[in-house]
Order: C-alpha cells, then sequence, then structure tokens
C-alpha cells in the first residue's frame, strides 16, 4: 500500500530546508562574536512519508535552544563561556541509507558533541555505528515507531522500547489480527502475544494482496496495527468500510495527525498507548503552546513537539553538567554525563 502525499521536487525541498536550517541558526543564537558556541545535531525526516515527524518535533528543539541562548547560554557558572548553542538539522527521509550519510557527516564535525535523532527505528540503527565510530553520543528517540533495544555503544533511548508498547497494546485482548509492516513493534508483538497467550489470526502485511479479505473473514474482535500513520489510517478506513466493528489498536503512530486525517471516521475510537508521560502539565500548558507557536509560526504542537523539546532540554542539561566538569564540552563527555543519568 503506498501512499499518494503530494511533496515537493526534490530540488526545492532541498532548498526549503536549507534555509529553513539557516533561519534556525540565526534564530538560535544571541549576537556575540566572542562567545564560543557548540553545535547538536539533528536528524529526522524532514520529507516523504514520515516529515510528519520533522515538521511536529523541530520547532520544539529549536524553542528548547532559544531559551538557552536568550537566558545566556550554557556555562559553568560563568567560569567558562557561556557557549551559545548551534542546531545543525538533517533531513534523512526516513531512509536508512540517507541516516547513515547523515551521520557520516554529523561525525566529521569536530564541533558536533551530541545527536538527536532518527525518530524511526530502521534509520537509528543504520546510523548507530557512524556515531559509534566517531564517538559521537545519539539520543535516539524512537518516536512514533518505538526502537528496538540498541546495539551500538554510545546510543541513548529515549520514550517507550517496541517490547513496552507491545505489552500495553495487548492487554485485556484474547484473539485479535495483527496488521504489520514488519517493524520492530510488530515483531515484538508477535513475541508478546506468544509469551502472554494471545491468538493472533490472521497475520499479514497491508502491500499483500486480500489481507483485507483474510482480516475480515475471520471476524477478530481487536485488531493490532503496526504501520506509518498513513498506511494505518488505510487500513482503518477499509476494514469500516468493509463493516468490521471490533477494536482498533495500533502504536503510537495512531496519535499523529496524518492517520486521522486519512482514516476519517475510522479514526474514532482508536486506541494507541502514550509516547511519553509529560512531567506535569507542560504540553497542555498554555504557556508551552504559546511559546511553541511563537517558533513554529502558529502551527500548534503535535505528538511529538513535547517529548523533542524534553529530550533537547535533556541535552542541554547534559551539556552544562559536561562543561562545569571539564571546563569544556566534548563528545567524550558527553557520552560520560548520559551515560551516568541512563
Amino acid at each position: 500500500m503506498t501512499p499518494d502525499i503530494p511533496r515537493p521536487t526534490f530540488p526545492a525541498s532541498r532548498l526549503a530546508l536549507s534555509v529553513f536550517c539557516l533561519l534556525l541558526l540565526a534564530a538560535c543564537q544571541v549576537p556575540d562574536a566572542v562567545r564560543p558556541t557548540v553545535k547538536i545535531g539533528l536528524v529526522a525526516p524532514f520529507e516523504g512519508r514520515y516529515r510528519y515527524a520533522g515538521y511536529d518535533l523541530f520547532p520544539a528543539v529549536r524553542l528548547a535552544l532559544r531559551e538557552a541562548n536568550v537566558a545566556g547560554g550554557i556555562g559553568a557558572d560563568g567560569k567558562v563561556g557561556p557557549y551559545f548553542v548551534e542546531l545543525v538539522a538533517y533531513d534523512d527521509g526516513g531512509d536508512p541509507e540517507m541516516a547513515a550519510r547523515q551521520a557520516e557527516k554529523l561525525a566529521v564535525d569536530p564541533e558536533v558533541v551530541v545527536v538527536l535523532g532518527h525518530f524511526r527505528a530502521g534509520t537509528t540503527a543504520a546510523a548507530a555505528s557512524a556515531y559509534a565510530e566517531a564517538g559521537l553520543p545519539l539520543v535516539a528517540m524512537g518516536g512514533l515507531e518505538p526502537l528496538a533495544a540498541p546495539e551500538e555503544e554510545g546510543v541513548f533511548p529515549m520514550g517507550p522500547m517496541a517490547e513496552e508498547t507491545a505489552r500495553a497494546m495487548l492487554e485485556g485482548v484474547e484473539t485479535a489480527a495483527l496488521v504489520s509492516q514488519g517493524e520492530p513493534l510488530g515483531q515484538a508483538l508477535e513475541a508478546a502475544a506468544e509469551e502472554q497467550g494471545v491468538r493472533l489470526t490472521p497475520r499479514v502485511s497491508p502491500e499483500e494482496p486480500g489481507w483485507l479479505e483474510k482480516v475480515v473473514a475471520a471476524h477478530p474482535p481487536v485488531v493490532l496495527c503496526d504501520a506509518d500513520p498513513v498506511t494505518a489510517g488505510e487500513v482503518a478506513a477499509a476494514l469500516r468500510a468493509a463493516g468490521w466493528m471490533g477494536e482498533f489498536r495500533g502504536g503510537p503512530a495512531l496519535a499523529a495527525a496524518d492517520f486521522t486525517a486519512v482514516a476519517g471516521e475510522a479514526a474514532e475510537g482508536a486506541w494507541f498507548p502514550p509516547l511519553w508521560i509529560p512531567s506535569g502539565e507542560e504540553g497542555t500548558s498554555p504557556a508551552f503552546v504559546a511559546a511553541y507557536q511563537e517558533v513554529s509560526g502558529g502551527t500548534p504542537p503535535g505528538v511529538l513537539a513535547l517529548p523533542a523539546y524534553q529530550a533537547a532540554r535533556l541535552i542541554l542539561e547534559a551539556l552544562e553538567a559536561d562543561i562545569s566538569a571539564r571546563g569544556f564540552p566534548s563528545r567524550e563527555g558527553m557520552a560520560a554525563v548520559l551515560r551516568e543519568r541512563k
């Protein structure tokens, strides 16, 4: 199943992203030529099927860095610096090969001391070795597709693991159909179902012919869907149109606006586990929403906004600790601080 989403041509989209990132760099710095700077990398899908993630989280990261710079930068109580923070943002398109190339670009820039990304399990796994070889720590957000357990040293995951999400999706379920694209969440659902004695039938891919007929014929009380938001929306809409009236459950991808837009009325009653548990009411507070919209040009925060903001804040706190301990920021120091706080 191939989502039909209009998108700009490559040159135009690349130019737009470049201009966007240049504007970000300007906005994230307070004019002061004598102040040293330190760079944080950001890699996310800004184009293609998964671009909803990039354009949701980007203003949140920008907001966190802008707050730090406006407050005077990151330093060791005035003993050194303070350092102003620059953001170096790259688009990986949600594609593993492109993710690896972008990781290599960040790895060769000695001023980049930490990276936030890649927001998909497959792209994170593809890029991990490049970061590991360069000693560049990666704060990895699984985002709308929970991250499998990292194998590379220097990868620091945030957010729910696939296994945790799968257990939540199977709570109270005895029999269900599984519609999966083969991502880590789908694999975790199969493993958890076997462990918990949940019967999964049928198990189909939304790309295979006849998947809809197989599911409808089985009359499952629950359908579990491991798919990107657009595909999940198409699956939900097709099931409802075919007369299936059971409970539709999915991963955090169902929280994306693209799912609701594609599924339409079929999105009503769809269930998904929360991404992160926000600290207090920060994610829905008028102050956070207003600050986010000031940076985003009026667009309200989506499902990844608060998690991305919290991740950026975590990185900034680690950067402060690294500079306080060593007198200057470094990849080695950032990895040590993040490892202590893991």
